[in-house]
């Protein structure tokens, strides 16, 4: 009789395990597994997204992030066909892509200054908008970089007949020493600090001097805002922590990008050290000051839909609010 109610106990004892194991409800929680698209090269400008990994910000929030470097005229599609979750793009892309029909919405900014710049050799002259008539001029011809050479010359009251844009894709360094072109399109945080490294005295036309645009930020599709809010909300809290961290640790994080980028040796990491803390330049602004980490001025959108408008680069306007959601920075 005893070892009957020895062997019930054992059998009670491995159903309370089993229905423990089966039931757990932390067994159940495994990361959601989401991709970001990076719409370039692995590059330390995208080093708030990279800190939110290895501290450990993405997996705070249940999240397995995927970094996607595919270039940004796949990515704002997938995003908006919820192929892709979410991906890193300029302002004036959203603008397009609604244009266009395609329902993207910017979540957040990076940068917070529209970034491009016009870069030449000083020898050739070129230090103002009204010196690039006649000139040849690099770049890649799509995207932020052809929005803002098209905006400088038409602030400057220079026909685009009166240059010629030349796609050389992303080879703005080397077209412009090898005298390809006379000036190149870039990002000020990227080309101009090369080349000053490497020697070259150069000139720059930043495009924030002539215009107020919105710059890249992480965007993401409007079926995602139905679907996935909750998601949306923890992107953007992790990303908003890894700038956060990025600002307060600088060294730190460029050293956490450095693991992203393990192929550079010690020159190229003194360079992408310079490009590194030029961008933090950019990050942050007197409107974000003012009204947070990750905030972009709406009448920055406004601006930048008159001008594509009044360029023909976009046929009508899209209300604010389709554009932009900053409920979640929130």
């Amino acid at each position: 009789m005893k070892s009957k109610w020895i062997v019930l106990g054992i059998i009670i004892i491995l159903l309370i395990g089993a229905g423990i194991f089966f039931w757990n409800p932390f067994r159940s929680q495994q990361p959601e597994k989401i991709t970001i698209g990076m719409t370039y090269i692995p590059n330390v400008q995208f080093a708030p997204w990279y800190v939110a990994l290895e501290k450990g910000f993405f997996k705070e929030e249940g999240l397995d992030v995927v970094f996607d470097y595919r270039m940004d005229i796949d990515a704002l599609q997938l995003v908006a066909a919820g192929q892709m979750d979410f991906a890193i793009a300029g302002g004036d892309q959203v603008i397009t892509a609604r244009d266009k029909n395609i329902p993207v919405t910017y979540l957040m900014s990076l940068f917070a200054k529209f970034p491009p710049s016009v870069i030449a050799l000083s020898e050739s002259g070129i230090r103002k908008p009204a010196d690039l008539k006649g000139k040849r001029i690099g770049l890649p011809l799509y995207g932020t970089n052809l929005l803002a050479i098209k905006a400088i010359l038409n602030r400057a009251g220079i026909p685009e007949s009166d240059v010629e844009l030349i796609d050389i894709g992303y080879t703005q360094i080397p077209s412009l020493t090898e005298k390809k072109v006379d000036a190149v399109v870039g990002f000020a945080n990227n080309e101009p600090v090369k080349l000053r490294a490497s020697g070259y005295d150069v000139t720059q036309i930043n495009a924030w001097d002539s215009f107020s645009l919105v710059g890249h930020g992480l965007i993401t599709g409007e079926k995602q805002l139905r679907t996935s809010r909750d998601t949306i909300a923890k992107m953007v809290r992790a990303t908003i922590k890894g700038m956060q961290y990025t600002l307060d640790h600088p060294e730190e994080s460029l050293a956490i990008c450095f693991n992203n980028l393990k192929e550079l040796g010690p020159e190229q990491q003194a360079l992408e050290k310079q490009v590194f803390m030029e961008s933090l330049k950019l990050w942050e602004s007197d409107y974000t000051k003012a009204h947070g980490l990750g905030t972009s001025d709406p009448k920055a959108w406004e601006d930048s839909q008159q001008l594509m408008l009044d360029m023909g680069l976009i046929t009508h306007r899209t209300p604010i609010e389709k554009l932009v959601n900053f409920d979640f920075l929130k």
